[in-house]
């Protein structure tokens, strides 16, 4: 395949892009963006009326990073009923202690930050086929990736061509990028995914003390060479799943466990123990509309994963792209094949005894697959991963005891229990 070499490297923050979105779509973006203003009307009355001075209840605890972090894609929200007069000591404690976590998960996943003495993502990139010291928070996320052969890791090459479509300047541009319309693209990605999925042509040995190798096969490092790849070694759009888990476990290392953290892109770890209510929003997709019909209630500590092919954001133009004929690429690439694709249009799973990381490692070769298979969650359910996920107007759900509460819409659903 003739195919002209780019060496250059792509900005690490490429300019913000408009995601093309249905008029229904729209409506739905606008009242979430709402929502956030409210949420965000309330944040600053907080911070005018009490600068110095936090009161005890639930409070946003904002990180104030000095450089690079990945602060943006998270929210943290705490509770501080229990420390009374202490609240603004605690939330400045948190505060700190948050700012650290974000700046340190951001370094450590980044595959793009080289800095000296910082062996991260990047670091083992420019270091292949070499025994390496890293990170122990990516020794022990590669290790987990590694545990369920995740190849998706190692697509790198094919998320960045990805990358492309998704923040083309226009539906052409999209085009020429996108691997289902661009026979050249499609023989490309086909060729990344062949060494992607190749244990033999790349893996991950793992030595004590932290150390790790990323071994390249002679073949792929000579085509790594002919297209000036610059790494085949990234978590990308799974990232957020390992660090929301590094930054709880970082909380609830220090005793600050009564609160939760989300991302933007689905990731939630809920640490209080309390017995308090919970709820989370179940979307589902109709076409080119997306409906809300109901809540997962719950009252315990728990890891949340939730999957969409489909936009909510303009954040989300990191991972989706929208063509006028309503089709949708996304991020979620097969590492057989390298191709985006899902097998449900939304896909809730949730664990109170495992993280987001190892939860989405469970669930992810049902949701990105060609056909979908109920058994697959089924087999998940028995190791307490449970999940939640729509058949037209049907809500299904695989927990017996799940608390789930429909609510009132223009599409009338119903409540299916498919526990095994």
């Amino acid at each position: 395949m003739a195919r002209q070499r780019d060496g250059s490297r792509r900005p690490g923050f490429p300019k913000i892009t408009r995601i093309e979105v249905s008029e229904k779509h729209f409506r739905l973006r606008a009242v979430l963006a709402i929502g956030f203003l409210v949420l965000g009307i309330v944040a600053i009355a907080y911070g005018l009326s009490s600068l110095l001075n936090k009161e005890a209840g639930w409070q946003a605890v904002e990180a104030t990073p000095s450089g690079l972090s990945c602060a943006s894609d998270f929210q943290l929200q705490y509770d501080f009923s229990e420390d009374g007069s202490g609240a603004t000591a605690a939330y400045r404690q948190i505060s700190q202690l948050y700012t650290k976590a974000v700046e340190d998960g951001y370094r450590i996943f980044s595959a793009d930050l080289l800095e000296d003495g910082l062996h991260n993502v990047a670091y083992l990139n420019q270091h292949v086929n070499e025994t390496v010291t890293v990170e122990p928070a990516l020794y022990q996320a590669l290790q987990l990736a590694a545990a369920y052969d995740t190849r998706a890791i190692f697509l790198a090459p094919a998320y960045r061509e990805y990358e492309r479509v998704f923040l083309a300047e226009s539906e052409g541009e999209a085009s020429r990028y996108d691997p289902t319309q661009n026979p050249d693209v499609m023989a490309y990605i086909q060729e990344i995914a062949a060494f992607s999925n190749s244990e033999q042509d790349i893996s991950l040995e793992f030595y004590d003390n932290y150390q790790v190798r990323l071994q390249l096969s002679d073949a792929c490092l000579a085509f790594t060479e002919e297209y000036g790849i610059e790494g085949w070694l990234d978590f990308s759009w799974l990232k957020n799943a390992f660090l929301i888990d590094y930054l709880a476990q970082c909380l609830a290392d220090n005793g600050f466990t009564n609160g939760y953290l989300a991302s933007y892109d689905g990731f939630t770890r809920n640490l209080d123990s309390r017995g308090l209510s919970y709820s989370l929003n179940l979307f589902n997709r109709s076409g080119n509309s997306v409906d809300i019909p109901a809540v997962l209630q719950y009252d315990r500590p728990i890891s949340i994963v939730f999957l969409r092919n489909y936009p909510l954001s303009d954040a989300d133009q990191w991972h989706y792209y929208g063509f006028a004929d309503g089709r949708i690429a996304t991020i979620f690439l097969d590492a057989a094949d390298g191709v985006s694709k899902s097998s449900l249009d939304n896909l809730v799973s949730y664990s109170e005894g495992l993280g987001c990381a190892e939860v989405l490692l469970k669930m992810l070769p049902v949701f990105v697959s060609d056909s979908f298979e109920e058994n697959g969650l089924a087999y998940l359910a028995r190791d307490g991963v449970y999940s939640v996920w729509f058949e037209g107007d049907t809500l299904c759900y695989n927990e017996p005891d799940g608390a789930i509460a429909l609510r009132e819409g223009e599409t009338v659903y119903t409540l299916e229990c498919v526990s095994q």
